[in-house]
């Protein structure tokens, strides 16, 4: 190797340890802002917030009857979770050796600062079920298969375990949810 292809790998060094130096010393401005926010409320690291994979919510899961209270839709992006959004939870492993997986539920309530919701699937068995409701294709579901909505369970889980991600289902599919929870497990 010549001295001129060693002073070009040399300053090719250089330039790349300045770049790496310069980013390191200018953040991103809304990562300055979050870590001063983190700061004035005491905390350390805003990481602890977000929950991983393998540290599943606690997450009860009650019959949809003992749960029952006045049922409206109020979609609002407003930073706090509504009733009609479709948001994401993982859902705890059914045995030892599975893995949790990630569901979306319909938001239906709130009691405190935890959702209510109920839980979805695109798996087509549940068409010959009583206790799923046909709801069809939506954002609920990335690969836009028909789902369905498990109307005989309610799970409550903390509001900081979900996953929002601006997905909302249609006024007329949750009235259709809303007349059956109405009916059939005397919500108001």
């Amino acid at each position: 190797m010549g001295s001129t292809q060693r002073e070009r790998i040399n300053l090719r060094g250089k330039i790349a340890k300045l770049v790496t130096d310069r980013i390191n010393k200018h953040k991103n401005p809304l990562d300055d802002g979050l870590a001063h926010l983190n700061d004035r409320l005491g905390l350390k690291e805003a990481h602890h917030l977000v929950r991983t994979r393998l540290d599943s919510p606690e997450c009860h899961v009650a019959p949809s009857a003992d749960c029952a209270r006045s049922i409206f839709y109020a979609p609002d992006m407003d930073g706090q979770v509504d009733p009609g959004e479709v948001v994401w939870f993982w859902a705890p492993p059914m045995n030892a050796e599975s893995t949790p997986m990630e569901r979306a539920l319909v938001v239906i309530g709130r009691h405190g600062s935890d959702v209510l919701g109920l839980i979805t699937s695109p798996n087509p068995v549940h068409k010959k079920e009583d206790s799923w409701l046909d709801i069809g294709a939506g954002p609920w579901d990335e690969t836009g298969r028909q789902s369905w909505v498990r109307l005989d369970k309610v799970i409550k889980l903390p509001e900081t375990s979900i996953r929002r991600q601006g997905a909302v289902i249609p006024q007329s599919r949750f009235e259709r949810i809303a007349n059956r929870l109405r009916a059939d497990y005397g919500w108001a």
